[in-house]
């Protein structure tokens, strides 16, 4: 039995639109198998992680449905975003995590995010001290004894553009295939 059992593990994210989940999981099969990662992301589980919240009390939802909403409001509307380039995290040759460049309205989403872990610090969620890089997470875990070629990585693909209108929180579950649910929602107004 888990200590965790009564507790959600949840963050927020901006969702992706089918079409581009779907250029971006095309992308992913076509590189499989020069790129030797031992996890690839299911392609409903694509998104930008705004902030990880960690396992968190189901009855704390609604506290944070609000502060969600309270950080949406006033952002100007809806962000035009785009998924566009490749790179990693980790080290060169044996990456963490491979992922899809994000574009567009960045400012606003770093806004979006400054607000969204203000309201969320208020609540007890303590926001990471690195920097926020929104990225898509595509794959993880380079495989052990591989070694990444650089030149597999050259290629700038651009998987479109579109209107980012609302944040999400998720509820991870673990070892399924998609992973993520949504729980809740708040519009960018």
């Amino acid at each position: 039995m888990s200590i965790n059992e009564d507790k959600w593990r949840l963050f927020i994210a901006v969702p992706l639109p089918p079409e581009i989940k779907q250029k971006l999981e095309t992308w992913c099969s076509e590189q499989k198998a020069r790129l030797d990662f031992k996890k690839w992301v299911h392609t409903e589980d694509y998104h930008i992680t705004v902030q990880f919240l960690g396992d968190t009390a189901p009855g704390r939802l609604d506290e944070l449905l609000a502060a969600l909403t309270r950080a949406a409001k006033g952002i100007i509307g809806p962000l035009e975003m785009e998924a566009a380039g490749i790179g990693t995290f980790g080290r060169p040759t044996s990456p963490s995590v491979l992922w899809a460049g994000v574009r567009g309205d960045v400012a606003g989403l770093e806004s979006l995010h400054s607000r969204v872990t203000s309201e969320n610090r208020a609540l007890g969620f303590v926001p990471e001290e690195r920097r926020f890089s929104p990225h898509i997470t595509l794959a993880r875990k380079f495989r052990e004894g591989a070694r990444l070629d650089p030149a597999a990585l050259q290629t700038q693909p651009d998987f479109g553009r579109w209107t980012a209108d609302r944040l999400v929180i998720y509820r991870t579950h673990m070892h399924k295939h998609p992973m993520y649910e949504a729980v809740g929602s708040a519009l960018l107004t």
